[in-house]
């Protein structure tokens, strides 16, 4: 893709953004380093930051230190099933505490290739249980629940929130995803090879897909449950979602697929598309105007949502 394409907001900033080796799975290991030593995001002030640590849950705790709710929220950081760390939301975390009163809670869960699927959605579902068990114990009110992620954490939150539709009887009141990866079989095309999305490529995708699916293949005629979240038949009875759609990211299509099956299903479902910008767009330039008004549509329609 040329950078004439890019929103001039963001277009610097993108274009002297070096492209990391997640499409060779020999450079891995290099690729997870240096994504986690980039994506820290700061706190903001106002903000306390706790460590969760209960049995196999591990999680950071983003409370609002002057007039806190009883609502929460679940979030997934993304890194494409092959890395990432709490740590990356600081800054979001930080802004739905602050505008919805809401805790955050953001759970390590295990990555690939190591721990494939379904370690990452089994973590999602102990984090999901601890906030029903423990939760009233510290003022959380298991009413007012959502969840939430980016990336690799929105495709993960999606998964849970359809395995919670089908196994809990305490349901959220929302699900927020930021440009999701929501489709394995988008991998499996290699004709998408040929273009050269920013931030995140198709190469890097199949490479991804692949290492979270194994033994499983990308495009595979059958897939487990909640593996990939657009392969569910029925999204009926899911809760009230809020989809970030980025207009040159890889993932545009399928996340305008997943939204409109959503609304098809009886859903209620905000799709918030940004036109000239790429996957993780306000991450990597939060101060630009399209990267404010991208994240603050999401968090006035999560704390409408909890109210």
């Amino acid at each position: 893709m040329s950078p004439d394409l890019l929103n001039p907001e963001i277009r610097d900033a993108i274009a002297r953004l070096p492209r990391l080796p997640f499409a060779s799975r020999i450079f891995l290991p290099l690729a997870r380093m240096a994504y986690n030593v980039a994506s820290r995001s700061p706190l903001m002030d106002g903000v306390r930051v706790e460590k969760v640590s209960s049995g196999d849950v591990e999680m950071l705790a983003y409370t609002n230190k002057a007039k806190a709710s009883r609502a929460a929220v679940l979030w997934f950081y993304g890194g494409g099933f092959l890395a990432g760390k709490p740590e990356h939301l600081n800054a979001l975390a930080s802004m739905i505490a602050l505008h919805s009163g809401a805790s955050v809670f953001v759970p390590t869960y295990r990555l690939a290739p190591k721990h494939p699927f379904p370690a990452a959605l089994e973590d999602s579902q102990r984090a999901w249980r601890w906030l029903l068990e423990e939760g009233p114990g510290i003022g959380i009110d298991t009413e007012r629940l959502a969840v939430g992620g980016n990336s690799a954490g929105g495709g993960l939150a999606a998964s849970l929130v359809q395995w919670i539709s089908d196994e809990s009887d305490v349901q959220p009141r929302s699900q927020i995803l930021f440009y999701p990866m929501l489709d394995d079989r988008v991998a499996a095309d290699q004709s998408l090879d040929r273009i050269n999305h920013f931030i995140w490529n198709n190469r890097a995708n199949r490479v991804a897909w692949n290492a979270y699916l194994s033994p499983h293949k990308v495009g595979a005629a059958q897939l487990p449950p909640y593996a990939s979240a657009a392969r569910r038949d029925d999204l009926g009875g899911l809760p009230p979602t809020w989809i970030g759609q980025c207009a040159l990211d890889l993932f545009c299509q399928e996340d305008g697929d997943y939204a409109q099956r959503l609304i098809a299903a009886g859903v209620d479902c905000k799709l918030e598309q940004v036109e000239g910008v790429p996957h993780a767009f306000e991450v990597i330039q939060p101060d630009a105007s399209i990267s404010k008004a991208f994240t603050r549509s999401a968090v006035d329609f999560l704390a409408e949502s909890l109210n």
